[in-house]
């Protein structure tokens, strides 16, 4: 068997519309490298367990960054985690709400069942936060298509292999947040990634890169 994989999971909630975003990367010669096309489904949970374990079940461990929240709040609409991140100027929705409460169980049942029935290593991530660790198209909205080819532009520098999956087709957000939750996890057990943490939850964002120095938020 192959050492590790690092999914991405850009966690969506529509199951009448391709909403959930699933990649997955692996290590070349210590470099991300992506094998196969991103994936854009429905989010039903059978067929994202499903995808999820036939993308796995030929590596010895994996670890899967899932870009939705993963805990709730231990009291109020927002974790200590989530403050933090407002307090650095990124916004996110507040995990506690009832507006997001669908999403936030159907992304703590995923966390639950991929820890349990495949034993990987699970991650809460947040894509728009690692565009901006990152600087990829962080001053354009990405669901534009200006904004979704800054992104994929700058994906395309990072992980190998890319170039070939996408060639002249540009990728849906979904597909792009899924790379990044990819990344990101791939990053992670690198020791590349800083933990936003609390007591009721942890958020893994890409290091920041500013002048060629590490800085973490």
């Amino acid at each position: 068997m192959r050492p590790a994989v690092y999914i991405g999971v850009d966690l969506g909630t529509s199951v009448r519309r391709k909403s959930t975003g699933l990649a997955y990367l692996v290590e070349q010669d210590g470099k991300p490298l992506i094998e196969d096309p991103s994936l854009h489904i429905i989010s039903d949970d059978e067929l994202i367990r499903s995808t999820i374990i036939g993308i796995s079940e030929n590596f010895k461990s994996s670890t899967i960054g899932i870009d939705a929240p993963l805990s709730r709040p231990d009291h109020g609409s927002m974790r200590e985690c989530e403050k933090r991140l407002r307090k650095h100027g990124i916004a996110c929705f507040p995990s506690g709400a009832l507006w997001v409460s669908a999403w936030v169980d159907k992304g703590i049942r995923l966390r639950l069942w991929a820890e349990k029935e495949l034993g990987a290593k699970v991650l809460e991530v947040y894509p728009y936060a690692a565009r901006r660790a990152l600087n990829l198209g962080v001053d354009l909205k990405k669901k534009s298509k200006a904004g979704r080819r800054a992104i994929q532009d700058g994906l395309l520098m990072l992980i190998a292999g890319l170039d070939r999956i996408t060639e002249d087709r540009l990728l849906s957000d979904d597909e792009l947040d899924a790379i990044l939750s990819a990344y990101t996890a791939c990053l992670e057990a690198n020791g590349d990634a800083v933990e936003i943490n609390g007591a009721d939850g942890v958020i893994y964002l890409p290091m920041k890169m500013r002048d060629h120095r590490i800085n973490e938020f």
